[in-house]
């Protein structure tokens, strides 16, 4: 038997907390010298070669040739310490980064020091969750601020997983904890079998009834009465295959069935859901379902708004917000997409840049 779950909420009017993102991408040219790409213009950030460097949709960080770590943010890069000792993540719209065991954030400009003796760190989006080993203590950095989530542990969380706005966790004494919107909901006195978050959703398995259930804008519902094969969540969106082999999807607040079959996989980012089946190379997008290839290509990656693959003839294309794209007719030795921004290398070290309709 499935049980249909409406959730019931109010439509609000929201500014989005990170309006002000950017599209970024880095390269290195055939020097080894860091360059940028910052919403459509090329900016070269070093003169030597840089030692590395990772990138989000907002930021750029990298240690430059003197083992100085910098982050490049709103046109300028700036200094931040010597990377001795040193370890960092790149998220959208968070850096952060340790010297030692001491923990910190660059968010929107700022640096700011999060822990001094710290071990954990789950860093997705525009969300960061962390535990100070000397207070014993699991803390949230979201929004510019931070928020302490438990004190008097004896001991550190069982598990983590942080979406981009929503972290659920399971702690020291199996309490499943969801944290969504400055609010703590607990979820279950026992640990469930299996949960993934994602940005305004946690889809998890209790390990009572072995019920599927869904987080979603603040409200839990019963999604299946059996647990699913497999499921993966992504911005308010959710697939799965069911217990019978179905595969279904889980967008705008209804679940609807999409295949009367398994896919021969599945995967999901931000408001992109990509299977095949049948040889057939689909992506759903806000609710719309699209046919890319009639066949799986074997190289394909996806961004938050789209997917970029290589067809059969060995060409690049890109599906970005409801649109596909061709995108070089050149051999491409690697690609990446980040967020809409598709950067792609060919020939010897030459990297080029499609990014709204065209290659820059």
């Amino acid at each position: 038997m499935k049980i249909i779950s409406l959730f019931t909420y109010v439509l609000l009017l929201i500014i989005p907390l990170y309006s002000g993102a950017q599209n970024i991408s880095a390269f290195t040219d055939y020097r080894g010298y860091l360059q940028a790409f910052d919403d459509g213009q090329f900016k070269q950030l070093e003169y030597m070669p840089v030692k590395s460097y990772k990138f989000g949709q907002s930021a750029i960080a990298y240690i430059d040739n003197k083992n100085d770590f910098k982050i490049y943010y709103n046109g300028k890069s700036s200094y931040q310490l010597n990377a001795a000792d040193f370890s960092y993540q790149v998220s959208d719209y968070l850096i952060a980064y340790k010297v030692g065991s001491v923990l910190y954030v660059f968010d929107r400009g700022e640096k700011k020091l999060l822990s001094y003796y710290n071990s954990i760190v789950v860093l997705d989006d525009s969300l960061l969750a962390y535990f100070d080993d000397s207070k014993y203590t699991l803390s949230v950095y979201y929004d510019g601020k931070e928020a302490l989530l438990e004190n008097s542990l004896l001991d550190k969380p069982r598990s983590i997983d942080a979406g981009s706005n929503t972290l659920a966790w399971v702690n020291q004494s199996g309490f499943f904890n969801v944290f969504y919107q400055g609010k703590i909901h607990i979820l279950d006195n026992i640990a469930p079998l299996a949960y993934e978050a994602g940005r305004d959703i946690v889809a998890y398995v209790d390990d009572y009834d072995q019920y599927f259930h869904l987080f979603y804008k603040g409200d839990s519902a019963i999604v299946e009465t059996f647990p699913p094969d497999s499921f993966k969540v992504g911005y308010g969106i959710m697939a799965y295959v069911d217990n019978l082999g179905d595969f279904r999807i889980f967008s705008n607040g209804a679940t609807r069935r999409v295949l009367a079959d398994r896919p021969d996989f599945f995967f999901v980012k931000g408001n992109v859901i990509v299977y095949a089946y049948n040889r057939m190379f689909n992506v759903i997008y806000e609710g719309k379902e699209y046919t890319l290839e009639n066949y799986t290509p074997g190289d394909f990656q996806l961004g938050t708004e789209g997917v970029a693959w290589i067809d059969e003839s060995g060409r690049l294309k890109c599906f970005d917000k409801g649109k596909i794209y061709p995108v070089s007719y050149e051999i491409i030795n690697s690609f990446n997409l980040t967020g809409s921004v598709l950067k792609y290398e060919t020939g010897n070290n030459t990297v080029n840049i499609f990014f709204k309709g065209k290659n820059n």
